[in-house]
């Protein structure tokens, strides 16, 4: 079975003074230890970083982890596997999940990703939801994706001024092109969600801030449920200023939150749940504001340049 696989690069950026704790889930991988290459990259620019290694790697596919990403044992399989079904197939990616147990904060911060009223289909990047499936942008995450290295390169490697979002643009040209995006909610990493209200808002903003200049960027990637949070904000602003019957929808809106969290909450029987309709609220008006920093800078971005070093990791 073995000399039927391809050989797989596992490209896992790292920024300097922090420890690769993802490799100890590496190691792990139900996959021929002989088929894998492993490259740590050190760097401040991740989507540079990946783009260095995808030049010299070997492998027929490359595996795209972040530093803290845990794949399950099955998953790195299950993914290449959806590539080497269909030679339309250039993508497959898997959730991103967190930890069982978790304090407070990256519990809550957690749950709003997972929520349908807060991150729409893009819920299921953060949870495992429904059959393996064809899909878009809006369902795969880079901190676990595989992609043939051969697509990687026609379709140009990420763009080094994004970041994040620097997955999605190239997701889209694979879409746009009449490429598959595969989806597969087994085939799943963990990852603990961020610890502090400062760390979720910077993640947050950042999310609307790569959203806008990804649009600036590529503008056939242009999706209007993209920007549904930046029209809310600016509705808000507008309705706060006049107030009268123009604030009803917004009383409606925290009651749609109040609602679905309290029936979360009484589901999974965790009190902590009630704390989304703040967070899912903070989520929407950050990451507006997010955008309309990204849309507003893209045009003077310049590639952010600085020393990169590889290091090949043994995996047996």
């Amino acid at each position: 079975m073995n000399h039927k696989l391809p050989k797989v690069t596992i490209v896992i950026p790292v920024k300097p003074g922090l420890e690769p704790i993802a490799l100890s889930a590496v190691k792990r991988l139900n996959y021929p230890k002989e088929l894998l290459e492993v490259y740590l990259v050190y760097g401040k620019n991740p989507s540079m970083q990946r783009n260095r290694v995808v030049s010299i790697a070997q492998g027929e596919i490359i595996y795209f982890l972040d530093n803290d990403s845990l794949p399950a044992e099955d998953t790195l399989m299950k993914l290449v596997n959806h590539l080497m079904a269909d030679d339309n197939v250039s993508i497959a990616g898997g959730p991103s999940i967190k930890p069982d147990k978790l304090p407070l904060l990256p519990f809550v911060f957690g749950k709003t990703f997972e929520s349908l009223f807060c991150t729409g289909s893009s819920r299921s990047r953060y949870l495992k939801t429904g059959e393996v499936r064809e899909t878009t942008e809006k369902e795969v995450i880079l901190c676990n994706m595989v992609m043939k290295k051969k697509d990687f390169l026609f379709y140009g490697g990420l763009n080094e001024r994004l970041y994040p979002n620097e997955e999605n643009e190239l997701m889209e040209k694979v879409r746009v092109s009449g490429k598959k995006i595969i989806y597969d909610p087994s085939a799943y990493i963990i990852r603990t969600p961020r610890q502090t209200l400062k760390a979720f808002i910077k993640q947050v903003f950042n999310y609307g801030r790569g959203r806008g200049e990804q649009t600036v960027y590529y503008p056939k990637s242009f999706n209007f449920t993209n920007f549904v949070p930046l029209f809310f904000l600016i509705y808000l602003i507008f309705s706060l200023f006049k107030g009268g019957y123009f604030l009803y929808p917004i009383y409606v809106y925290f009651l749609i939150l109040l609602i679905d969290s309290v029936m979360k909450a009484i589901k999974d029987k965790d009190l902590r749940i009630l704390v989304l309709p703040f967070t899912s609220f903070l989520l929407h008006i950050i990451y507006g504001i997010g955008t309309i920093y990204g849309i507003l800078r893209a045009p003077f971005k310049k590639i952010r340049e600085g020393e990169i070093r590889i290091e090949k990791i043994p995996v047996s």
